[in-house]
């Protein structure tokens, strides 16, 4: 028999695009009540874009409906749809990817590492959908295997000089450049720190101790919320002392089963009596019911026997999918974890590690849970009170020029400075806020991304000196990026305010970095997400900074210090003076 070839089959048509034509894409989240929501902020996003481009004399070209017929919004919204965008897409083309919401990196990033004409990630400058965040992420994710893109944002709809500049740039020479002089690469023989090399000496030690006794972490099903980014492999963590082992979210929910209804709830009771504000209310919708209280102490209690049964140091969970769909989801159980001050959990006749935080990263965000991982062991050594040792992580929400009177460490100060909205997703430690678990109210998850519902703690973190850092994979390769900060107390008035920007159920710190403007922080970050913890006084913090910068770069990353940490610039020391200015670029 000879076979009739009748042509080939699905075969698709490119799109047929003009030489000042631009092809367009919305990227979305996985959960279609979200993109719902966060249609007509994208609408107004691309329409924004689009006359900044027509105004340089080029069209945006969207690759997919505004609204699909089906799905009822303009957002790729899964993986296979992404495939179907993509391949009718010419591969040489110009692609610009419009972010105004949170986005799941992977229903598009396979196919933009396989594009071949120039990317580029936009997004305005909004806090009200954590569209930066998303366009970090997905950024990330591209870097992650050496996929070069340009990234452009605005808060003046793309019509400020810099950001017009900025794309003009792209479309002459396919790419942007942005001011990175705030990035040092730390190389402890090139460096003139005499003052803290001890602390590098001991960052030193502190890796040997990785080697000597690798640390394990386990991930609850990695992956989580399309982050690439942040799932390593295995193979990334060789040579490391750290190791993975993978768990998975199912074994979780049979592990709470087992904790009866009188354990889970007197873990919450626990909290109650240390202050936390929790009410209970019978609105499955609205409220926090009953019915979450009981899951979140059964996830607290089997979490903490899980981690004594393996000996893990530290684990990190995908909260957002999978047992979401059964449950509360971990807010509140992942605060209590990170935090000292915590319900004793007792496992084999014993306390599971009394009195000290249970390492955990929101998201089962692997460059987090590295980060903690070797923060943890620099503050076991430190000499400072297990309170400090607690650390967490925040999206890199938004933010805004801030001049005016503000708290630090309960002294008013005049601020003049750009404060950034850091916003996790959920939870903070009890030990970042100024008054521990008083100062932390249960508020239901909001229903659209939590239909089993879930208690994020809300509050505001208290001021202080911080250590930023992130920890990520770029072209193959591990990265450290570290700096110095402070949080501040603002008036009731702008914290308001700024929660009414952005997302009123979660915790936030108003965070300055040292040294690092908005749009420098902006270019060089490699996440959604950056790793944060407090340091009793701003020389201590310089000392835990280079120990972990110390500690990092013997273990094989490349560190960068960024920004600046001169004593004299803190905000502590400018607290004896009244005033403070920093970073002020809008």
């Amino acid at each position: 028999m000879v076979v009739s070839w009748k042509g080939l089959v699905g075969g698709i048509k490119r799109m047929e695009i003009g030489e000042k034509d631009i092809i367009l894409i919305a990227n979305g989240d996985s959960r279609r009540a979200a993109n719902l929501a966060g249609q007509a902020a994208q609408m107004n996003c691309e329409g924004q874009l689009g006359d900044a481009f027509l105004e340089e004399g080029y069209t945006l070209v969207r690759a997919h409906p505004e609204v699909d017929p089906v799905y009822g919004h303009g957002f790729i919204e899964n993986m296979a749809q992404g495939r179907d965008v993509f391949s009718r897409i010419p591969r040489e083309s110009k692609v610009v990817v419009a972010e105004a919401v949170w986005q799941f990196s992977h229903h598009v990033a396979p196919y933009l590492q396989e594009h071949e004409g120039p990317i580029l990630i936009a997004s305005n400058f909004d806090g009200t959908w954590p569209g930066l965040v998303g366009a970090l992420g997905l950024r990330a994710c591209l870097a992650k295997q050496g996929t070069y893109n340009s990234l452009l944002w605005s808060s003046e709809g793309f019509g400020d000089g810099t950001s017009r500049k900025k794309m003009g740039e792209w479309l002459k020479t396919e790419e942007i450049e942005h001011d990175l002089s705030h990035v040092h690469s730390f190389i402890p023989i090139d460096i003139d720190c005499k003052e803290h090399q001890s602390a590098i000496d001991f960052g030193k030690k502190a890796a040997e101790a990785f080697y000597n006794r690798p640390r394990i972490i386990g991930i609850y099903d990695p992956r989580c919320m399309g982050m690439l980014n942040a799932a390593f492999d295995e193979r990334d963590m060789v040579g490391t002392g750290m190791q993975l082992m993978s768990l998975n979210q199912s074994d979780l929910f049979a592990r709470m089963e087992k904790v009866t209804r009188g354990e889970a709830m007197n873990y919450i009771k626990w909290l109650v009596d240390n202050g936390f504000h929790l009410k209970i209310g019978p609105n499955p919708y609205t409220d926090v019911t009953e019915r979450m209280v009981e899951d979140s102490g059964r996830m607290y209690g089997a979490i903490v026997r899980h981690v004594a049964e393996e000996r893990l140091d530290g684990i990190g969970i995908a909260y957002q999918l999978g047992l979401a769909n059964l449950c509360a989801s971990s807010d509140l159980p992942e605060a209590m974890l990170n935090s000292s001050a915590r319900p004793p959990v007792k496992y084999e006749g014993g306390i599971v590690m009394p009195g000290e935080p249970i390492m955990c990263a929101n998201e089962a965000d692997m460059g987090c849970a590295v980060d903690q991982a070797m923060s943890n062991l620099i503050y076991k050594s430190s000499g400072l009170e297990q309170m400090w040792w607690e650390t967490t992580q925040h999206d890199l929400r938004w933010g805004a020029p801030y001049s005016g009177r503000c708290k630090y460490n309960g002294i008013e100060i005049d601020l003049d400075s750009y404060v950034w909205v850091f916003e996790l997703s959920g939870n903070t430690p009890a030990g970042h806020m100024e008054n521990g678990w008083a100062d932390l109210t249960a508020v239901r998850q909001p229903y659209g991304y939590f239909p089993e519902g879930g208690i994020a703690t809300k509050g505001t973190t208290k001021a202080g000196e911080i250590i930023w850092s992130r920890v990520y994979i770029e072209n193959g390769e591990r990265y450290m990026d570290i700096g110095r900060g402070a949080a501040v107390v603002m008036p009731e008035e702008e914290t308001q305010r700024r929660w009414d920007a952005t997302t009123k159920e979660w915790p936030l710190m108003h965070a300055i970095t040292y040294g690092v403007t908005r749009d420098q922080l902006m270019a060089k970050h490699r996440s959604n997400h950056v790793t944060v913890s407090y340091a009793p006084d701003a020389a201590t913090a310089n000392e835990i900074m280079f120990a972990k910068a110390g500690m990092a770069y013997e273990l094989g990353f490349k560190v960068n210090v960024c920004g600046g940490y001169a004593l004299k610039n803190s905000l502590e020391y400018a607290a004896r003076s009244d005033s403070f200015t920093g970073p002020s670029e809008a």
